[in-house]
């Protein structure tokens, strides 16, 4: 369609620009306080939102489908859209309207998935939201998934014959493979029908994924992830890198590790089982009341729901972890006043895995940083109850913690103690932290006060008594004097 359309105005223009680029996403172009889409895409998006289907004028050329929505509203129309099978490309205004010559530039800042949605909303807190990359060769295949919300990767390899079971137990939304692949008669995508997204083969070429991961994690090899080895697995890991900063234009800085996916010392639940026993899923309303990990799950906080989520999946079979697992719960069960006071520590900690994901491509609110200190600030309580119960296992869970009060002490100096929640709204930043913010606010909030000031104090330095400071909206603030004191100004 975009080629049979001729540009008549600038803004058009532009839009077949970015069009052109992300031809196989539906483009959400920011103009003023709106996200606005147009032409096929303007359809789609008013059929799925159920948002008006306007038109839009392209100078002396046909008029072209309009649908759009309030830029803020952004959380709640996102996730249906990405849900309903589709890329999204959020093309934002990259400057300011009011020092623009010309049209305002604009670029794509982030193309969003089924397997990179991170909206709040389009989130389960216990459950995490995985995008995947496979590498088929011959009979074999190296595997990656990756949850950029928590900034969990694991790679991995297995037989083809065992892919569905190594599938399963992430349940990605979306996978990415080669684009030589057909995958339609595949027996992993009959079983999950996954969002499935083709790139150019020559992505998982072993050297050009090797290079990208090392780049990424700035090491000289891959060594102390203990997955040097895995040929496959670091293939389809790296592509997965690849696409994810290079088409996805997505940040990855909070990617901090990659674990191995390691079978050995674990029991496999085909998927056949997995549906059968009704573990996350029932078989009458396919949903998760009803099921075993509805009855099972106390946890208290979102970390400790998607843990307990990957460990029923993959139970343990090795007994003498088996028998550590059981003593350590044993401790708990017998310190019952300890375990009280854990759990109500545990009760006032935020999501530090998600709020990481958030600072990391800036979107978090001054309150998620804030409670970044918050949690961590629990961290010694925590501690010193874990050490308290003088057990081996137990010791072990307290010695993981790494020192962070240096953190806990940075936010809780500069961040006020009740932030707002849209940094565009201030009160985020303690006085004192900074001189010239201060003045700032001093200026906001006593501006009146000071601009009197200053008119008393410049009458009485050059002893002009009908000095005036005056304002419009054309030249801003002056300085106003009769011509018989012209003289008196320096």
């Amino acid at each position: 369609m975009i080629s049979k359309l001729k540009a008549n105005t600038p803004v058009m223009k532009q839009f077949f620009e970015v069009k052109v680029h992300h031809n196989d996403a539906i483009v959400l172009f920011r103009m003023g306080d709106f996200y606005e889409t147009f032409l096929e895409d303007a359809v789609i998006t008013s059929k799925i939102l159920g948002i008006v289907l306007t038109k839009r004028a392209n100078g002396k050329a046909a008029d072209v489908d309009l649908a759009g929505f309030p830029y803020h509203s952004l959380d709640n129309y996102l996730p249906k859209l990405v849900q309903a099978g589709y890329r999204v490309a959020i093309c934002e205004q990259i400057e300011d309207s009011q020092n623009a010559k010309g049209i305002v530039r604009r670029e794509v800042i982030e193309v969003v998935t089924p397997g990179t949605l991170t909206v709040d909303r389009s989130l389960n807190e216990k459950t995490n939201r995985y995008i995947g990359s496979l590498y088929i060769a011959r009979d074999k295949v190296g595997f990656s998934f990756l949850d950029s919300s928590t900034g969990e990767f694991n790679v991995g390899e297995c037989e083809k014959k065992d892919l569905i079971n190594s599938i399963l137990q992430f349940s990605p939304k979306e996978i990415v493979i080669s684009n030589k692949i057909v995958y339609s008669n595949l027996d992993w995508y009959i079983e999950f029908r996954p969002f499935i997204t083709q790139i150019e083969d020559q992505t998982f070429n072993f050297e050009v994924s090797y290079k990208a991961l090392i780049k990424h994690f700035k090491l000289k090899s891959l060594k102390s992830f203990g997955c040097e080895n895995m040929k496959l697995g670091v293939s389809a890991a790296g592509a997965l890198i690849q696409y994810l900063k290079n088409n996805l234009s997505i940040e990855l800085d909070h990617l901090c590790k990659m674990t191995p996916i390691v079978e050995k010392g674990f029991m496999g639940i085909d998927a056949f089982s997995l549906k059968n026993l009704e573990i996350f899923q029932s078989l009458s309303n396919q949903e998760g009341h009803g099921t075993l990990i509805k009855s099972i799950d106390e946890t208290i906080t979102a970390g400790g729901g998607r843990l307990l989520v990957k460990n029923v999946i993959k139970p343990l079979a090795n007994k003498k972890e088996i028998v550590n697992r059981l003593d350590t719960v044993e401790k708990f069960v017998n310190n019952p006043n300890i375990l009280h006071l854990i759990r109500d520590a545990l009760y006032k900690t935020f999501d530090l895995q998600r709020i990481l994901g958030k600072v990391n491509k800036l979107k978090s609110s001054p309150r998620e940083l804030l409670s970044i200190g918050t949690t961590l600030d629990l961290i010694p309580k925590i501690k010193k109850l874990l050490e308290s119960m003088n057990d081996e296992n137990v010791e072990k869970i307290s010695e993981s913690f790494c020192e962070t009060n240096f953190i806990v002490e940075k936010v809780f100096s500069m961040l006020d103690d009740n932030p707002s929640v849209n940094l565009s709204k201030g009160d985020v930043i303690k006085k004192g932290v900074d001189t010239e913010l201060d003045e700032l606010r001093d200026l906001r909030f006593n501006g009146k006060r000071w601009i009197s000031y200053y008119q008393n104090k410049l009458r009485q330095d050059l002893d002009i008594a009908k000095l005036k400071i005056g304002f419009n909206k054309i030249f801003g603030y002056f300085i106003e004097v009769t011509k018989v004191n012209q003289e008196k100004v320096p």
